[in-house]
């Protein structure tokens, strides 16, 4: 288990070392520091690899009802933006509004910056796809 999670910590700093340009572009330095502190008083080590393997298993699901073009009207979309709302809950409240406004940005913004070597943890279409279906969601009675 130790090693699955060095091996995880290793692939992080893999990943934030290409994304650095892109965290340049969006955020100040002050402003990435304070996300990272954040980071690390709401997630510990082990809670960072637990609270990636739910982001990872809802991607998947969001990637798998788009393949089965599933509408994002559909019960089975907003049951997906309903978790994917809850999962973000403790960031968004833990960076605050202006952070958060600007990481939207930034991932609205993604297909201007993604290269092979520097990705976002889904796609554009995930995003596009849990967008809509959270926004159809929101104006539900």
């Amino acid at each position: 288990m130790a090693f699955c999670l060095l091996l995880r910590e290793g692939e992080a700093i893999l990943k934030r070392e290409n994304l650095q340009p892109v965290f340049e572009k969006y955020f100040t330095a002050e402003e990435q520091m304070g996300w990272q502190t954040q980071m690390d008083r709401h997630f510990p080590t082990e809670d960072k690899a637990s609270y990636q393997v739910l982001w990872e298993r809802l991607i998947v699901r969001c990637e798998d009802a788009l393949a089965r073009s599933v509408s994002p009207s559909a019960p089975e979309a907003q049951s997906l933006a309903k978790d994917w709302l809850e999962l973000q809950k403790l960031l968004q409240k833990a960076v605050g509004p202006e952070l958060w406004r600007k990481t939207g940005t930034m991932y609205k913004d993604m297909q201007d910056w993604q290269t092979p070597e520097r990705q976002a943890p889904f796609s554009p279409e995930v995003f596009s796809f849990i967008r809509e279906a959270a926004i159809l969601l929101a104006g539900a009675p």
